[in-house]
């Protein structure tokens, strides 16, 4: 999370206003003169975002404004692609303007200088083609509590499950309480576990139906988990593969299901990771998921003021 970035406004088509379906994104790391591919170890991340004042607006769903971060999802360290399952897609206009956060990564060469690009492909299928079923995005994350008046100091007898986080600024949260949480902590040498109740970050109004989880985690992460706490079931479980001979992450795997899975208002929901920092000094960590599942109102949005014209 130190590397360089730059953020892109852009369109796919501004010379029309065309309904399209997002299906796919993938990032590729490339030289400066962008002719030649370079190690994905050089991707910190990718975010794929939504301006959604622009996005509700267009649909009349001012009611959603500034409810949810708008990242459609984000390709990391671990995760070069990204693929809804098939009959389902993002619904966007062709000129709708995107944003795409890029951050470079280097855990391993300390003894040169690169200078690199994100090469961003997106897929899409247009809506005159082919009608598919609309998602919705939203990101759920582990927060970790701290003391606010001795934020590195870790656990206390006053806070037993203490982090220590990376920083106070970016990554700081408050609970219903006004206690801090960070989304960004040190992890010790050694194995350990750290679990969230995601329950109030998911929102559940009645029930919804997930088609597609992406993971986002750092080096050393090795089980990521989302959890009925209610029925005990293991919703999404992402083992994940670290490189042996290097810092990094090889694979986190991705979840993608046509059918889906439904999750619902009176249960219980719990992230949970453990970690194996094998190294001889503190490392940094982050974990979420960026979860898209369906969306029965935009589908109903759709075929009201699109479809019959």
């Amino acid at each position: 999370m130190e590397g360089p970035k730059s953020d892109l406004y852009s369109s796919i088509d501004d010379s029309s206003e065309e309904l399209l379906w997002l299906t796919s994104f993938k990032t590729n790391a490339y030289s400066d003169s962008e002719t030649t591919i370079i190690s994905n170890d050089f991707v910190c991340h990718t975010n794929f975002e939504y301006r959604d004042a622009e996005h509700y607006n267009r649909w009349d769903f001012t009611d959603r404004i500034n409810q949810n971060y708008p990242r459609i999802t984000s390709i990391s360290n671990g995760v070069e692609s990204f693929k809804l399952p098939k009959g389902y897609g993002f619904p966007v206009y062709s000129n709708e303007r995107l944003v795409f956060n890029a951050q470079a990564l280097n855990h391993n060469i300390t003894d040169s200088t690169f200078k690199i690009k994100h090469k961003v492909e997106i897929e899409f299928i247009r809506h005159r083609d082919k009608q598919l079923k609309p998602l919705q995005p939203k990101t759920i994350y582990i927060m970790l509590p701290f003391d606010i008046n001795n934020p590195f100091a870790g656990p206390s007898n006053d806070i037993p499950n203490a982090c220590i986080p990376v920083e106070t600024k970016l990554h700081t949260y408050f609970d219903e309480n006004n206690n801090p949480l960070s989304g960004h902590w040190v992890v010790p040498q050694g194995k350990h576990n750290y679990s969230f109740d995601a329950s109030k970050q998911l929102n559940i109004k009645d029930s919804i139906r997930i088609h597609q989880i992406t993971p986002h985690l750092h080096p050393f992460a090795e089980k990521f988990s989302l959890i009925n706490k209610t029925t005990k079931e293991i919703i999404y479980e992402c083992k994940s593969e670290n490189f042996t001979e290097k810092i990094g992450l090889k694979n986190a795997p991705t979840f993608e299901s046509e059918s889906g899975i439904w999750l619902y208002k009176d249960h219980n929901y719990e992230l949970y990771l453990e970690v194996n920092n094998t190294t001889n000094k503190d490392q940094e960590m982050m974990a979420s998921m960026a979860i898209l599942f369906y969306d029965l109102e935009m589908h109903n949005k759709i075929k009201k003021h699109v479809d019959i014209n």
